[in-house]
């Protein structure tokens, strides 16, 4: 649940944000800022659940940000807290809908009280929303489109093993048990004498052709979908039991039927590219794939036509094990996990370098892996010499790899260089950034409303993110911070002589009083004691 303080009296404003354990209670300052137009801001750039404001705040005051939240963001629950005890401001604040209307001085326990509330009544919303029912409702609704971009997926092979098990059973799909005999439609080319259609509206007739496919093939028999190159394909099905030869014979006649109806709907023809017929889920993709090769021989055998894949059916091999392996290599890459990284070199030297394959397949897959090696590095648009530094010579120089030790020792070696380099990129990254921050802090220490929003705005930076990375970097919060860089600042400008009053106002306080008690508290001396020393 987060929390916004939005008070123009900077002593007020830090005692509540900050003088109060809300973190115990589940509860996070998503800020603390000076007036109405800071607190919308804030409103519109996190999702804020509960907002403590002053009714009297400069360009715009707590009962019109309490107006403008009621109007356009009503989940968030308002908590006025103001030292004018007026039945106008109560009454006004009722018709915008405020949670409780606090008059100052109000007790921490009176405060925290009062959000508390605000939070038990936003967590009973979140739950009526989220209730079960609707979220089957909802889920029932949306299933349609997360079944079509699995199919999708799958279709294309971008799906390793496991990622296909666990999504079918997402959507209540199951792999097992079945056949599968995958079929690619397009519709032939429009002849130049057709006046009803122009080259420009080939994606429109791309359409009707998976419109009338979906009408045709019962969802019993197949699954139709779009692939990403707009051609419509059809996952045919049936139980393992099924004889293939009356399986593929039924298929024939479905799309004799279908070609025939897009005929009389269209007044054009459409052909269609066969694969074979496979039982391993995992080889739809290359069974899809023939049928896209297959359908390119109507070029030579004419349109309005069913091409069947004429060579042999897709075999489970070494190559197929690959697309598992290298994309958890990736992912362990990208990770920095070491101990994964080294179980996958493991597997990958069971795999392509056993005694068993053919020195000509081992060259191959080490060809494949300096691929994907190199796949990584220029994903993040950096050079493998930049990214390898002492280490590009020998990455260039993988040929020379003379026995399976060699190759193992050159693998890890060059996954961690690579995984190195990603790390510490980030890292850098994001050092950068802080240092940026403080920096900017260090030139507007004199601002009193010196907020992390405040900062996030004028550095055009995603507040969410810089409040994470940092206290990632820095360990604290970015209140804590600041007032260090003022108390720092302040001991620097005392200790040259500078008026106490001077000092105040250069670190961001207008309240001389204020700053004297804020400096004992931090170095444990008032500020005129340093004067004199």
């Amino acid at each position: 649940m987060k929390l916004l303080v939005a008070e123009d009296e900077f002593q007020v404003r830090e005692r509540i944000a900050y003088g109060i354990p809300w973190k115990d209670y589940d509860i996070e300052i998503a800020g603390a800022v000076a007036n109405g137009r800071e607190a919308v801001v804030a409103v519109e750039k996190d999702c804020i659940d509960i907002v403590i404001t002053d009714i009297h705040m400069p360009d715009m005051s707590g009962l019109e940000l309490a107006k403008v939240l009621k109007d356009e963001y009503p989940h968030v629950k308002v908590i006025i807290l103001t030292g004018f005890d007026h039945f106008e401001y109560a009454r006004d604040s009722i018709d915008y809908g405020v949670v409780k209307y606090l008059v100052k001085p109000a007790e921490n326990e009176v405060v925290l009280e009062t959000v508390l509330r605000a939070k038990q009544l936003r967590e009973q919303e979140l739950n009526d929303i989220h209730n079960i029912a609707l979220l089957k409702q909802r889920w029932k609704e949306h299933l349609p489109h997360l079944k079509q971009s699995f199919y999708k997926n799958w279709l294309s092979g971008r799906l390793s093993t496991w990622e296909l098990e666990k999504r079918s059973q997402e959507i209540g799909y199951s792999l097992a048990g079945n056949i599968y005999l995958p079929v690619t439609l397009d519709m032939d080319p429009i002849a130049e004498t057709d006046v009803r259609f122009h080259s420009g509206e080939r994606p429109l007739i791309q359409y009707s052709l998976f419109n009338i496919t979906r009408d045709v093939v019962e969802d019993r028999d197949g699954i139709v979908l779009q692939d990403d190159d707009g051609l419509t394909a059809i996952i045919f099905f049936a139980p393992s039991s099924v004889e293939v030869s009356g399986f593929q014979l039924k298929v024939n006649q479905q799309l004799g039927r279908l070609l025939s109806t897009v005929k009389s709907c269209l007044k054009l023809t459409a052909s269609a590219g066969l694969g074979t017929c496979v039982e391993d889920q995992a080889l739809l993709p290359i069974a899809y794939k023939q049928s896209r090769m297959a359908l390119q021989e109507r070029i030579v055998l004419g349109n309005e036509t069913v091409i069947p894949y004429r060579n042999d059916a897709p075999s489970k091999s070494v190559w197929l094990n690959m697309n598992d392996l290298e994309k958890d290599i990736e992912i362990a890459v990208e990770t920095g996990n070491e101990s994964k990284r080294s179980e996958l070199i493991s597997t990958l030297m069971d795999i392509g370098f056993s005694p068993s394959h053919p020195i000509a397949e081992a060259k191959e897959m080490l060809l494949r892996i300096t691929a994907l090696l190199t796949r990584i590095v220029n994903s993040h648009g950096w050079s493998l010499r930049e990214t390898l530094a002492e280490d590009y010579t020998d990455f260039m120089n993988f040929n020379q790899l003379l026995t399976k030790e060699q190759l193992m020792e050159w693998l890890h070696r060059m996954m961690a260089r690579i995984s190195r380099s990603i790390s510490d990129r980030r890292k850098s990254g994001t050092h950068i950034t802080v240092s940026e921050i403080l920096a900017f802090v260090d030139r507007h220490l004199y601002e009193e409303e010196l907020s992390l929003y405040f900062v996030a705005e004028k550095m055009y930076m995603n507040y969410a993110y810089a409040s994470r990375i940092f206290k990632e970097v820095t360990g604290s919060n970015f209140s804590d911070s600041v007032l260090r860089l003022r108390m720092e600042k302040a001991k620097e400008l005392l200790a040259t002589g500078s008026k106490v009053y001077e000092v105040a106002e250069r670190v961001g306080y207008k309240n001389g009083n204020y700053f004297s008690r804020s400096f004992q508290k931090y170095w444990g001396i008032k500020p005129s004691e340093m004067n004199k020393s």
